[in-house]
């Protein structure tokens, strides 16, 4: 995928046509406006480019969605197809590739009710970071030992000086 463009936030306010003009040529149809100060950058596209983006979402999500409603296809192709949009799922053990399998169909609808990718990407997250876990070998041996002692109290925060 090409690069994104970027412009500074205040391009945008004081060269707006040229700032169109630099995101009506570029190759994404879009620009990364910079906001100084900021940790959040904004992205600036054409309508076009966004209804374009929509329509391509709406047709994967209905294909994924026909693959997922189908019990044969979902039985027997969705564990081998998975991996390829999931490679660290090649560290999870058998039993939880198929739990990931479960919490990401119902989590997907979930969302779409919810009209919020949030669920489904902090999901991906958490089983991302389990498969970490069974990729390195003395993480998982430390994380599977029994705790042997309390440690005491934790100090509030700002206690700590």
């Amino acid at each position: 995928m090409a690069e994104m463009q970027e412009v500074t936030f205040t391009d945008l306010l004081q060269r707006p046509t040229e700032t169109v003009e630099k995101l009506k040529s570029s190759r994404r149809r879009a620009l990364r406006v910079h906001r100084r100060g900021s940790e959040d950058d904004l992205v600036l596209i054409t309508a076009a480019r966004s209804a374009q983006d929509d329509q391509l979402l709406q047709v994967a999500t209905r294909l994924l969605r026909a693959i997922l409603s189908d019990p044969v296809v979902r039985s027997s192709h969705l564990l081998d197809l998975l991996p390829q949009v999931f490679p660290w799922l090649h560290f999870l053990p058998d039993g939880d590739r198929i739990e990931f399998a479960r919490e990401l169909i119902a989590v997907w609808d979930a969302s779409d009710d919810l009209d919020t990718p949030v669920p489904i990407l902090q999901l991906i997250t958490e089983w991302r970071n389990t498969a970490e876990i069974y990729a390195d070998p003395e993480l998982l041996t430390v994380l599977r030992s029994e705790v042997i002692e309390d440690s005491g109290a934790v100090p509030a925060p700002g206690e700590l000086s």
